[in-house]
């Protein structure tokens, strides 16, 4: 699968990002996404952007989607009182799995 700019603006509506937002959690500038449109997303961060997409389509499979952006904006003790947009940003999206794993268990979801 290669990531595209279409993905890119999935994975921004799922979490409900502004672009800058979406730079930040991929450790970029604005300026490098407004690149990758024009000159396609770099070879070595494809993975990184793939992944972040499959984690998104998990949340729009088993989250209500409108709940989403406030989601992954809320602190939650399980991620050491971060966020979930901290959480990826700083550890990348494994932690996030195991989050969810341990959360839809214990919730029932």
């Amino acid at each position: 699968m290669v990531a595209t700019l279409s993905e890119l603006d999935e994975i921004r509506e799922v979490f409900g990002l502004s672009r800058a937002e979406m730079a930040e959690l991929l450790g970029r500038r604005a300026q490098s996404l407004a690149e990758w449109e024009t000159r396609g997303i770099p070879l070595e961060r494809r993975a990184s952007v793939e992944r972040l997409l499959d984690l998104a389509k998990l949340f729009r499979r088993r989250l209500i989607a409108s709940r989403i952006p406030e989601i992954v904006r809320t602190p939650d003790a399980w991620l050491g009182n971060r966020t979930i947009l901290e959480t990826l940003r700083i550890d990348g999206v494994d932690p996030i799995y195991a989050y969810l794993g341990r959360l839809f268990d214990y919730g029932g979801v």
